[in-house]
């Protein structure tokens, strides 16, 4: 959802409408009272207005419900207390078709962060993030939701893409204005449409959100909200009670302020784990007449054309194992413990493949493996599991290392399985086993996403700072993936590194 930090008990309902109450209080008292007057007028948002400069304070506490193993039960089994702090300044542009309801969804939002940061606490484990230079620069496309973000000239990281997931949308804010004229005291419920939009979900179940007219002035149309929304986020059913208010200003055409507080209880998923977090986000948006950091000219693009595949990659980095690699975002590192790091390709909450990552105990230089002895060693290690191979080859990567690429097919208690095995090495000895495990009904779905996994798989310094690393050379058993499946989403705190490592 969005970086998260701080230790505290798990949110009862009493608590959670305790601390709701507590922080709309708290912003009415931060204004002088809202008068009671105006007539009923119309809040249309100007269509021109394209360009804002947004900051946003977010603060979230709660905890992270994390499964022994997901893929056989979503029942929790260790809660970790989580708290963060972050803070979002940015330039946005949105980009959308002339003549169009400003009221409607942005499809496309250029954006340049001159700050995006955070400060995290999971358990016992403190850590900072500060977004990098080289991805400040970004495209957000919000024609499906949740939203897609991608950096224009480099690749987010893991941590960096769960940075930016904010949990409110400064490009959906005026579509909960109302069309109809209001006055003080008017009531009215904005669409589903306008709850997803803002809350950047997948789609709402059901919405009892209400937002209420409190003043109107010259300048301003001052009105509160709260309500509870049922709804979910890539098959993952969330709920969402809300408490807040906004402001929007009447000359300059916008919402200018939202104030919101949000307690979200989201199930677990399969390549996530649940939550029970209360957020509270602070958001200030004012248009700019010119840019800052973008260019003057807004870019060329087409929301009806999917995103480059190429562009949506994720650099996927195993401090344990000493490898990164550029994969699709279906990709989520499950653990990464020292000897074996664990990715998992899930698709709309749907288990595809996983790959488990281990070192293997270098060679003298100059000496390899050869093809031959690596085929009969992936036997052996699969064992009475093994039925056949159907591919064996081996090649120079794109990154300049030596891979060994084997497919076998075979069956775990009667169920078809197929398994891709890549062994990686460089001239200095250094090697690294990658196996992919997969049904036999999910190698269409797959795709062959090892051939970019072999490509672009790099060799970095081990979480000791070392190009070494130990291990004994075989391919992964089924029993080793089965086990390793089970540790990752459960196991001691040393395990979880960051928020990141849980979504």
């Amino acid at each position: 959802m969005f970086f998260l930090r701080f230790a505290m008990p798990p949110l009862d309902s009493a608590t959670a409408r305790s601390f709701l109450g507590a922080f709309l209080v708290a912003c009415l008292m931060t204004n002088s009272a809202w008068a009671d007057q105006g007539e009923a007028v119309q809040l249309v948002p100007r269509a021109d207005q394209n360009l804002m400069r947004v900051r946003i304070e977010l603060d979230v506490k709660g905890n992270v419900n994390v499964p022994d193993n997901p893929l056989v039960s979503r029942q929790s089994e260790l809660t970790l207390p989580i708290k963060s702090d972050a803070t979002f300044d940015y330039e946005e542009r949105y980009l959308r078709p002339p003549q169009v309801d400003p009221r409607s969804e942005v499809p496309t939002v250029e954006r340049y962060y001159h700050k995006a940061s955070s400060s995290s606490q999971l358990n016992r484990n403190e850590s900072t993030l500060q977004l990098r230079d080289s991805v400040r620069h970004v495209h957000v496309r919000r024609d499906s939701l949740p939203e897609t973000i991608y950096a224009v000239d480099d690749y987010f990281s893991g941590d960096e893409l769960a940075l930016l997931r904010i949990p409110v949308s400064s490009a959906a804010v005026d579509q909960l204005l109302p069309v109809e004229a209001v006055k003080v005291g008017d009531k009215y419920r904005p669409p589903h449409e306008a709850i997803v939009a803002l809350l950047n979900l997948s789609a709402v179940i059901g919405s009892d959100m209400e937002l209420e007219v409190v003043s109107i002035d010259p300048r301003h149309v001052k009105m509160t909200l709260r309500g509870k929304v049922d709804g979910s986020v890539e098959g993952v059913p969330t709920v969402i009670r809300s408490i807040g208010k906004m402001v929007f200003d009447r000359q300059l055409g916008t919402t200018i302020w939202l104030a919101i507080a949000l307690h979200e209880t989201r199930e677990i998923g399969k390549a996530e784990p649940g939550f029970d977090v209360a957020a509270t986000i602070k958001m200030l948006r004012r248009p700019l007449s010119e840019t800052i950091a973008l260019a003057a000219t807004p870019p060329k693009l087409d929301s009806g054309r999917p995103i480059p595949e190429e562009r949506i990659f994720v650099d996927l980095q195993s401090k344990q194992v000493g490898v990164g690699v550029l994969l699709d975002r279906r990709w989520k590192m499950m653990t990464d413990v020292p000897g074996s790091t664990v990715l998992r390709m899930i698709d709309t909450d749907r288990s595809i493949a996983q790959c488990n990552l281990r070192p293997l105990a270098k060679l003298e230089p100059g000496k390899q493996l050869t093809l031959e002895a690596f085929q009969q060693d992936s036997r052996r290690t699969l064992g009475e599991q093994f039925s056949e191979f159907v591919e064996a080859e081996q090649r120079v990567s794109a990154t300049g290392l030596r891979v060994l690429r084997v497919v076998a097919q075979g069956a775990v208690e009667g169920v078809p399985i197929q398994w891709t095995i890549l062994h990686f090495s460089d001239d200095s000895g250094r090697r690294v086993l990658a196996t992919f495990t997969m049904s036999a009904d999910s190698v269409e779905t797959f795709a062959g996403a090892d051939v970019q996994f072999a490509d672009s798989l790099r060799l970095l310094p081990t979480a000791s700072g070392s190009l070494e690393t130990a291990g004994t050379h075989s391919a992964s058993s089924p029993a080793a993936t089965v086990a390793a499946a089970r540790n990752s989403g459960a196991g001691s705190e040393e395990r979880v590194q960051s928020a990141s490592d849980l979504r």
